[in-house]
């Protein structure tokens, strides 16, 4: 057999799941349908051939009832037990006898037993069944005579089921073969007729069934075997009706590519366009989003420079007014006492005078200075001149230049830079500027009583850290940014109150930016503030 007939054979067997579902179902029912009924025809047979055999077995024990009462009517009567007891015995030799008893015409005395006779035997006239011991005929027999008829004894006949089985066994045994032959015939014929003619096409329309798919779309083709077994049957019309389904599909299956292919170019197009257009409008709404974003930083700005024009020019005013007022006055002061009489000059107030004026004077200096030095770091025109000092002999010349003001606001000033800190690289005059704004804004924010500590310590990473510590009112962490801004003012109203231009932190951070350093504030209200000048290692050298 070939490869492609190999293939086909096995293609047309029956699958498992085919036979079990429909074959195999219709044949298990056929099949037990005929066997139920060839049991019950078998049966019907056999117990009408037992039935049989078993009539005419009570048709000769009928017959021998005749011969016995012509043969036992003589002793009987003469009462010759031998030869009632020859006759018995020659009786039950009979094959289809198994036992004899003769008794009197009263039944209470016995003349002969012969055979295999059951205990009590019935004493009825007619044949019987009797279950365990077979059939019983029992009759009288009379004596003729001149005068009539004188009963002279009753006989009864035993025999035994196997009597009647042993003459139907072999009839019996061929009606079972007989049945048992035509039933494997039958299955031998319904396995092999119902396989060509309706196994085979229905696994080929159900393995044809399971293969079909949109890419795979095959008609169903029978082998010669079993076309010829399924030709003019429902299989035939069915695999008919298949095939044009198949083809159907095909003709719908080929025009729904071309449809597809023509809604996928469609698409494409469609799709490059809209991508077209939405990155046009990305791009629009980017320009329109920066445009905005410029927009409204440039508004922020602009109100920003305003704020900070307007507060700018309130502060600079409020805290040039003061110091100029303060010179003004005390000016005045002492030109009234000088045009007066000579006797009447006081040396002591118009020195004190003098003082006042001396420090009003010193103050606008001051601010004027921070202005211009934040005006040449934001122009980027300060430069800065660095080089090695004694950190802490320099710091503590600022602490001392610092104690005054703090005595007189009863403030405690304490210096606890350790005399071997590491050397510093930086800007001395800037150094000191930076130590003595934070050293101002410590004093002025700190309360009568409080407490200003300065330290320094060389961090694990190397870094320098000068910190700047006071007990005073302290701000809110949210705070500190606007501290950092140039004229920004932290804290509540009552802090706002205080003097100053909010230029001292803005101006330390800058500088430190100069120095390469950093400035960082950990401040709470009612709780202090520590401001730490971070000096990186490469301005810092140990001695």
């Amino acid at each position: 057999m070939t490869a492609a007939g190999q293939n086909r054979e096995r293609s047309t067997e029956p699958s498992p799941s085919t036979r079990s579902t429909v074959t195999g179902r219709l044949f298990r029912t056929a099949f037990f349908l005929y066997l139920a009924a060839a049991i019950a025809i078998t049966g019907a047979l056999v117990a009408e051939t037992y039935l049989c055999a078993r009539a005419d077995l009570e048709r000769e024990l009928s017959i021998h009832r005749r011969a016995l009462e012509r043969t036992l009517s003589g002793p009987l009567w003469s009462l010759d037990r031998d030869e009632i007891a020859e006759i018995a015995a020659a009786t039950a030799g009979l094959p289809e006898i198994v036992g004899i008893v003769i008794r009197d015409h009263n039944r209470t005395g016995e003349f002969a037993r012969a055979g295999d006779v059951p205990d009590q035997p019935s004493a009825e006239a007619e044949p019987r069944d009797r279950p365990g011991d077979g059939i019983a005929l029992s009759f009288p027999v009379d004596y003729s005579h001149a005068v009539g008829q004188t009963r002279v004894g009753f006989v009864t006949l035993f025999t035994s089921e196997m009597v009647v089985l042993e003459r139907v066994r072999w009839h019996i045994a061929l009606l079972v073969l007989a049945a048992l032959l035509k039933t494997a015939i039958l299955w031998f014929i319904f396995k092999r007729v119902g396989r060509s003619i309706l196994v085979r096409p229905l696994a080929a329309l159900v393995d044809a069934t399971r293969r079909t798919g949109f890419d795979k779309l095959e008609p169903v083709e029978f082998d010669a075997a079993t076309a010829r077994a399924a030709a003019g049957t429902e299989i035939e019309t069915l695999r008919s009706t298949f095939n044009d389904m198949i083809g159907q599909l095909r003709r719908s299956r080929d025009a729904l590519s071309v449809l597809n292919t023509e809604l996928e170019a469609r698409v494409g197009e469609r799709t490059r366009e809209l991508e077209a257009r939405t990155a046009e409008a990305s791009a629009a709404t980017a320009r329109v989003e920066q445009a905005r974003r410029q927009a409204a930083a440039a508004l922020e700005e602009a109100e920003r420079a305003a704020r900070a024009k307007a507060e700018f020019l309130a502060l600079v005013g409020h805290e040039l007014r003061t110091p100029l007022n303060s010179v003004l006055g005390f000016s005045e002061l002492i030109q009234r006492q000088v045009s007066t009489r000579q006797d009447d000059v006081n040396p002591a107030q118009i020195a004190s005078y003098a003082g006042s004026i001396h420090e009003s004077g010193t103050q606008l200096l001051t601010l004027i200075t921070d202005i211009l030095d934040l005006s040449r770091i934001e122009a980027g025109r300060m430069e800065v001149t660095p080089e090695w000092i004694d950190t802490a002999a320099t710091t503590r010349t600022v602490v001392e230049m610092m104690r005054d003001p703090a005595t007189k606001r009863r403030l405690s000033l304490e210096c606890l830079v350790k005399p071997d800190l590491p050397m510093l690289k930086v800007d001395p005059r800037r150094y000191r500027q930076m130590l003595m704004n934070l050293l101002s804004n410590a004093l002025k924010y700190t309360e009568p009583g409080g407490e200003i500590r300065i330290d320094g310590y060389r961090r694990p990473d190397g870094w320098l850290e000068i910190v700047v510590a006071d007990t005073g009112v302290g701000m809110p962490a949210s705070d500190i940014a606007i501290a950092l801004e140039p004229f920004g003012r932290a804290g509540d109203p009552t802090t706002r109150r205080l003097a100053g231009a909010g230029l001292g932190l803005p101006l330390v951070a800058r500088m430190m930016q100069l120095h390469g350093g950093r400035l960082a504030i950990e401040s709470a209200i009612n709780a202090g503030t520590r401001v730490m000048l971070r000096f990186p290692p490469n301005s810092v050298r140990d001695e």
